[in-house]
Parts: C-alpha cells; sequence; structure tokens
C-alpha cells in the first residue's frame, strides 16, 4: 500500500472584517517574527524554540513551525509574507449538521472555531473520514489569496492501493506542426 497525500484549499465561510483583519495582523506579526529570525546566527537559529519569543501573542506551536520554516529557507534574506501555519496537533476538523469547522488556538490560551465552505463532494468526504479518524491530517496553513479571500489549506494523508502492471499504452505528443500525434507501442502512429 502507498501513502497519498492532498492538500485541500477550504475557504473560511462568511468570514468576518474582524476576523479577516486579525488574521491579516497576526501574519504580519509571523512575518516580522521569521524576519527577526534571519537576524540571527544560523547555529543560534537552529536551537531556538518558541519560549525565546514568549512575549509574541501567537501560539507557541504556530511559532515553532515559523522556527522551522525560516531554519528551512537557507537563502532568503527578506520573507514578503510567513503564512501562519501549524503540525496536525493543533487543529481540530469538526461537523455541525452540513458545516465543517476548523478549531485551533491561534492565540496563546484561546481557542477558535471557524467554519469552512467546502465545494467539491470528494473534500467532504476527506473530512469526513478525518473525523472518523480514516484518514490522517496533516499541517493546516491559513493563507490569504490575492482576492482577499482566507483560506486553510489543510493537508491529509491515507492509504491507497499499489498501482496495477501496465498492459498497454499509448503515447501522446502534442507538436507545433500537427496537434497531437497518438502512437501505440507496436503500430504506427496517427496524426
Amino acid at each position: 500500500m502507498a501513502e497519498l497525500t492532498l492538500t485541500l484549499k477550504l475557504p473560511f465561510h462568511r468570514l468576518n472584517a474582524i476576523k479577516a483583519a486579525e488574521l491579516e495582523r497576526l501574519t504580519a506579526v509571523n512575518t516580522e517574527v521569521a524576519n527577526e529570525l534571519l537576524k540571527v546566527d544560523k547555529s543560534e537559529r537552529k536551537n531556538l524554540t518558541s519560549a525565546a519569543f514568549n512575549h509574541i501573542e501567537i501560539g507557541s506551536a504556530w511559532i515553532n513551525q515559523t522556527i522551522r520554516n525560516a531554519n528551512a529557507k537557507t537563502k532568503v534574506k527578506h520573507f514578503k509574507r510567513m503564512w501562519l501555519e501549524t503540525n496536525n496537533h493543533n487543529y481540530e476538523i469538526s461537523k455541525s449538521g452540513n458545516l465543517f469547522a476548523v478549531s485551533f488556538n491561534l492565540l496563546r490560551g484561546r481557542k477558535g472555531r471557524i467554519p469552512l465552505e467546502v465545494h467539491h463532494a470528494s473534500h467532504a468526504e476527506l473530512l469526513e473520514r478525518a473525523i472518523a479518524g480514516e484518514v490522517k491530517l496533516g499541517s493546516i496553513k491559513l493563507c490569504k489569496s490575492r482576492k482577499g479571500v482566507w483560506y486553510a489549506l489543510i493537508s491529509v494523508s491515507m492509504e491507497v492501493p499499489d498501482a496495477g502492471q501496465v498492459k498497454g499504452w499509448i503515447g501522446a505528443d502534442r507538436g507545433q506542426n500537427n496537434i497531437v500525434v497518438a502512437a501505440l507501442p507496436n503500430g504506427f502512429g496517427r496524426f
């Protein structure tokens, strides 16, 4: 059995202006933390934990992930934006009626719940399987599109059966002169 990992891009359901402004502000604070980390020597940066950032209001799990992300980017000189991200231990997916919601503690000591919009039936099925424990949740990242829509990017992993043996194939080549060329293994191609 192979493991398949997918990332679900789920917009927040009716996110009000106050929550959107708070997410924007906390993303700016997170970016400042990441840029402060770039000023620290690389050997010292690897030993930092969220305890070094007690003065920051963002939860420690989110700060620890920011430290890991900043350490992973070795050639960056300045971050324009560092999205808020955390691992699977620090959030929950729940369902109330037909509405899915994600709960997390973005601020220290406060847990919030934000409803999600699910547009694809496959996403709804994966979220229900995650609630049932059949699918393993990965990290969550909170980001905003250029149009101003906030999303929760949730990664999920699941076991899938191995692919069967390939018995035949068709090759297709899209060229500039001929629109499509298709060829079977033992035969001449068609234009």
